[in-house]
C-alpha cells in the first residue's frame, strides 16, 4: 500500500486483482484473501491485524473493508491530536515535570501525617510527659511559648 493511499482504494485494487485471478481459472479461498489483504497493510495498520489474528476474527471482504476504514479513521483522528500535543509539548513537558515533584511531596506528606497520627495514639509529649498527645499540639506548651515570640516580634 503507497504512503497516503486510502484503504478503501486499496482494498478494491486488491479485490480487482483477486477477480482477475479467478476469470484467470485460479481460485483463492476467503481466508487467503484476508490474509493477502492484512499483509499489504502499512504497518500503522499492526494494531488492528493483532486485534484481527488475536480475536480468531472471520470477516468477509466487504466486512473487512468497513472495519479497516473505521480502524483508519481512528488512526487519523489520533494523528491530529497527536500532531497538536507534539507542537506544544515544550511547555507540558515543565508542566508534568512540576506535578510530579508535587506528587513526590504529596506523597511524603501524606506519609508523614499517617506516622504523626500512630505516634499520637501511643506517643509520649516530651513537655509533660503523658501519652496521647504531642508537645507541639499541648495546648499549655503552646500558650508558653506564644508570649515569648510575641515578645521576639
Amino acid at each position: 500500500m503507497k504512503l497516503g493511499t486510502l484503504v478503501r482504494d486499496h482494498l478494491l485494487r486488491i479485490m480487482a486483482h483477486f477477480n482477475e485471478a479467478e476469470i484467470h481459472g485460479s481460485s483463492i479461498d476467503q481466508q487467503t484473501q484476508v490474509g493477502m489483504i492484512l499483509e499489504t497493510l502499512p504497518d500503522s495498520f499492526i494494531p488492528f491485524k493483532t486485534n484481527y489474528v488475536l480475536n480468531k476474527m472471520d470477516l468477509n471482504l466487504i466486512a473487512l473493508m468497513t472495519e479497516l476504514q473505521t480502524f483508519e479513521g481512528m488512526i487519523n483522528s489520533k494523528g491530529r491530536e497527536a500532531n497538536m500535543v507534539v507542537s506544544s509539548s515544550s511547555s507540558s513537558k515543565k508542566k508534568k515535570k512540576i506535578s510530579d515533584k508535587r506528587k513526590t511531596s504529596l506523597k511524603a506528606k501524606k506519609n508523614v501525617s499517617k506516622t504523626e497520627k500512630k505516634a499520637a495514639k501511643g506517643g509520649k509529649c516530651f513537655h509533660c510527659h503523658q501519652e496521647g498527645h504531642w508537645k507541639r499540639k499541648f495546648k499549655e506548651y503552646l500558650n508558653s511559648v506564644k508570649p515569648k515570640e510575641s515578645q521576639a516580634a
